[in-house]
């Protein structure tokens, strides 16, 4: 089938797996441009016309369903064999999934069930029961998202099996007590084998195990539902109940609708449930009447470890041969009275010994089962035989409880049983030696949830700064990687960043600046000089303001910004300065002088041009002018004789105070 098209579209690209009743392909839809997965029918089940007028009829009911947690059916053909086109999963089966993670948390596992029941719900919804629900026949990715597979073939192996068989398709694992007795499967049924999925995906363990399909559905009808807080004690007695009701033998003590499993499952943890008692629900009188032999004559079962199943038509006869000897009358009263006389002489002693002898020989015990928690096996073993009850043993991993010892029994202490009932017991491995997984890289917050779920007790946690990873992230860990650890009994030592090296900041303010540069260098910090405002208080030169302030944790090599005074602001300034106006000599003295017209003009601060004096005289004489300087400005003046500009200059801001 490699490399060959399907459907004129489908382009098989490799086998993904096959069971008895098909074989399935990673394909891509030449069309679409998408992968699919491809399921062909093995060609022995096309030559009957009733299989495949209801698998074509269960197949497109199927494909009417649109959930997002089925999985999708996108065609259904013939072409030398029939097949359907699916939506193709990248993931795992469920089976792989539980094998590959268990323990599964208490919280990711009832969201995987929570998917599940929305995908059977849905599909009972339109009237359409699974039959097949397992494990195997659930798909699951990376992020948990599950999708339920294999309606279409589960519903047509299952009608074609009542039609022709009477007998049940199907893993024994997951079959209900009223499959096991050759009944019609019904939501009932599939309410049971989701109590069973539950039950391994919690546990990691499957209720009952045996060798065979025949002795595993027999367990199903006749064991004890073990309870799974025998097999993990975390479990909540809430979460209990949801099994116990989903697993009880009579199908009128489970829940009616998957929704309402649903809607129970998902107020399990409620606060108000906190100490809710555990279920109990009266089991029906063991079917100890069916045996193997009789159940192989109505259950038809797939090899344990066969995903799919296998189809094999197994034909009922019913033939029977009835003999009737003629007996000659005789005539005669005597031999009809010694013939009445026999009769009633053998009815008379039937009766004696039914009621005083039969009753005996097929009396069975009632026995109170012992407490033998606690105990060794070999004990415990032999105290359950002396009282004449068989013995399933399991073996689990425990922190507490020593190697070979009993760590719980189902059926409990004081509950009465009969002869030759088994009871499970579950006997402690010891603690378990597990790979330590790494935390290098991972948050120090994410890091103490997980070591708190793997059971981690004794931790030790160092700091360590650096400059290259994150505040709170894990550098390293002791033990590393892959060192197999008993969780409970290991120091482990795990050291988490603390940053860049950290470094105070000093007090810089009125410091000079040659005074801070060397503070700031001998704590490995960086000045970052810049002219700041004036300032009456700080002297000129020195530190002003700094940011951050002093006292204030920052990596080492950072940059401190250092603001520096200006001193004192400066004000404008009253000066007078004096201008003398010499008067020519004429050489002339008998005479009267004769006047000059002086005229003098300055610009200061609050004046430009301004006419300071303008007047004559006939002497020399000097003027005092009363400039207002600006810092770092200059004031002007000119001096004009006759209106002739003679003499200009400058008055400088004076610098002392």
């Amino acid at each position: 089938m490699i490399g060959k098209r399907v459907g004129g579209r489908y382009q098989i690209i490799s086998r993904l797996g096959e069971g008895g009743m098909a074989v399935v392909y990673k394909a891509k839809d030449l069309i679409l441009d998408r992968l699919v997965a491809v399921k062909t029918l093995r060609p022995e089940l096309a030559g009957d016309e009733e299989f495949v007028r209801r698998f074509h009829r269960e197949a497109e009911s199927v494909a009417s369903l649109s959930h997002p947690n089925i999985v999708a059916i996108y065609d259904i053909g013939e072409e030398d064999c029939y097949y359907l086109v699916m939506e193709y999963i990248e993931g795992m089966t469920l089976k792989e999934f539980i094998k590959n993670y268990s323990p599964i948390s208490i919280d990711d596992s009832i969201y995987i069930m929570k998917q599940i029941l929305l995908a059977i719900g849905h599909a009972h919804e339109h009237g359409i029961v699974h039959r097949d629900i397992k494990p195997q026949n659930i798909l699951i990715n990376e992020s948990e998202s599950v999708k339920v597979t294999d309606f279409g073939i589960a519903l047509a192996v299952s009608g074609a099996t009542i039609t022709y068989t009477h007998s049940i398709m199907g893993s024994a694992h997951y079959l209900s007590p009223e499959q096991a007795k050759g009944g019609t499967a019904t939501i009932k049924s599939d309410i049971y084998a989701l109590g069973i999925v539950m039950f391994e995906l919690l546990t990691g363990k499957l209720p009952f195990p045996g060798a065979s399909p025949v002795s595993v559905a027999l367990k199903h009808l006749n064991s004890p539902m073990p309870y799974p807080r025998d097999f993990r004690s975390d479990i909540p007695q809430s979460i209990e109940n949801v099994m116990i009701r989903a697993l009880a033998k009579n199908p009128d003590d489970r829940y009616e609708s998957v929704t309402e499993m649903l809607n129970d499952l998902m107020t399990a943890l409620n606060p108000d449930r906190a100490n809710e008692e555990r279920l109990i629900i009266a089991e029906p009188l063991p079917d100890k009447e069916r045996t193997e032999e009789d159940l192989e004559k109505t259950i038809k079962m797939a090899p344990i470890n066969n995903d799919m199943g296998s189809l094999r038509e197994q034909k009922m006869t019913h033939s029977s041969k009835e003999t009737h000897d003629e007996v000659e009358k005789k005539s005669g009263a005597k031999k009809w009275l010694t013939i009445s006389g026999i009769l009633i002489l053998l009815i008379t002693a039937g009766l004696i010994i039914g009621i005083t002898v039969l009753p005996k020989l097929f009396y069975v015990s009632n026995v109170q089962v012992p407490d033998v928690t606690g105990q060794t096996y070999e004990t415990a073993k032999q105290t359950l035989m002396n009282r004449k009850l068989k013995v399933i043993r399991t073996d689990r991993v425990s922190e507490t409880i020593a190697s070979g010892k009993v760590i719980s029994q189902s059926p409990g202490k004081g509950v009465e049983v009969k002869e030759n009932t088994e009871i499970s017991l579950s006997v402690s491995k010891g603690a378990s030696k597990v790979a330590m997984d790494n935390y290098v890289g991972y948050s120090k917050e994410t890091v103490e949830e997980a070591l708190k779920d793997a059971g981690y007790k004794d931790i030790v946690w160092h700091e360590e700064e650096s400059t290259s990873i994150p505040v709170d992230q894990i550098i390293r860990q002791n033990p590393v990687r892959g060192t197999k650890v008993i969780p409970s009994k290991t120091i482990l030592e795990l050291t988490y960043s603390t940053g860049a090296p950290q470094a105070t900041v000093p007090n810089l303010l009125g410091k000079t600046k040659a005074e801070a540069s060397e503070l700031l260098e001998n704590r490995g910090l960086v000045a970052d000089f810049t002219e700041g405002d004036y300032s009456d208080e700080v002297a000129e030169g020195s530190v002003l303001e700094q940011d951050p302030d002093a006292g204030s944790k920052v990596n080492q090599g950072a940059e401190i910004n250092v603001s520096l005074s200006k001193g004192s602001e400066l004000k404008p300034r009253e000066i007078d300065q004096p201008i003398k106006v010499v008067y020519p000599n004429k050489g002339d003295h008998s005479e009267e002088p004769s006047p000059i017209r002086v005229q003098i003009y300055y610009t200061d601060a609050n004046h430009t041009e301004f006419p300071f004096v303008d007047e004559e005289i006939t002497e020399t004489k000097t003027y005092t002018i009363p400039f207002t300087i600006n810092p770092d400005e200059k004031g002007s003046y000119r001096v004009l004789i006759d209106e002739k500009e003679q003499k200009t200059g400058t008055v400088d801001y004076p610098r002392s105070r």
